[in-house]
């Protein structure tokens, strides 16, 4: 469970996919939204900050893709 004392750290959009980047008392986390819906939270503790921010970055690129 993600900590509510968690601040966003970058926002990255492209098209209809957005991601935002947020650090917590246990690390980075990464939102994944498309068209404003959260789809998924990834959880990338023991990460580094360039770690999340790639993630996010492939996210909205769409080299991450859904399941389904």
């Amino acid at each position: 469970m993600v900590m509510r004392t968690s601040t966003e750290k970058h926002m990255y959009q492209r098209g209809e996919r957005t991601a935002r980047v947020f650090e917590g008392y246990e690390g980075y986390f990464v939102e994944l939204y498309v068209k404003d819906k959260l789809i998924e939270t990834r959880n990338v503790f023991g990460h580094s900050e360039q770690y999340a921010e790639d993630l996010a970055e492939n996210w909205v690129d769409e080299i991450i893709q859904l399941n389904g």
